[in-house]
């Protein structure tokens, strides 16, 4: 089944995508100032944005890892069912058999008795199922959405204020320039995030960049 395929679109679709935002970001202001490192930056978004986050078979869903959590805990409870403790003992001792050929069971049970981890299957998954629950606390709630803001809204925020090209609600809103982007970029429209999440993100990374002085500042043409 196709049904989570990213939509084909026409080439000359995407060049029209592609320079509606351009015109959104005012190159045309701009001129060629740094264009063709701008584009090049613009589509190493692109394809880290189809990397992990057009393409679902490479996406860690959480509802994935809920699925293996679950046939983990059916091994468990099949382990624990076939009478684990003697089950292990056994295959403990057919693998010791395996590599001490010539050893009678009582010399071979003495060296399973030095060495072993005791119910070793079912600890390591029981710790393992533990690790994917922290995972899924983390990551439970807007997955995707998290991938949106990391892969395409803050580097793309960043290659805004590194050509400073700044937004004004009258002449360059943010709005349309993000509206161009995730359109070009393909992202569904229920993993976009608002205008209002993007200004804070836009917030944060204002606050947290080092302030220019004076001197360092472009000057404008």
């Amino acid at each position: 089944m196709t049904k989570h395929r990213r939509p084909l679109i026409n080439v000359n679709d995407r060049e029209q995508q592609f320079a509606k935002l351009l015109t959104a970001m005012g190159l045309n202001e701009k001129g060629p100032h740094g264009e063709y490192a701008l584009k090049a930056a613009l589509e190493q978004i692109e394809l880290d944005c189809q990397r992990t986050v057009a393409d679902p078979s490479k996406l860690l869903v959480p509802k994935r890892v809920r699925q293996l959590r679950a046939a983990i805990v059916k091994v468990l409870a099949r382990h624990k069912a076939a009478e684990s403790d003697t089950l292990d003992s056994e295959i403990e001792l057919a693998s010791m058999q395996m590599l001490n050929p010539k050893a009678d069971v009582s010399t071979l049970r003495a060296l399973i008795a030095d060495n072993r981890l005791e119910r070793r299957l079912a600890v390591e998954l029981s710790h393992y199922i533990q690790n994917i629950d922290r995972w899924l606390t983390a990551n439970q709630e807007g997955y995707k959405k998290r991938q949106v803001r990391t892969v395409v809204v803050e580097p793309f925020l960043k290659l805004m204020a590194a050509y400073e090209i700044t937004t004004s609600p009258r002449e360059r809103p943010r709005k349309q320039i993000f509206d161009a982007l995730f359109d070009w970029l393909g992202v569904e429209q229920k993993f976009r995030p608002s205008s209002a999440n993007i200004n804070t993100i836009a917030a944060e990374l204002a606050g947290a960049a080092p302030k220019k002085s004076k001197a360092n500042r472009r000057p404008k043409k």
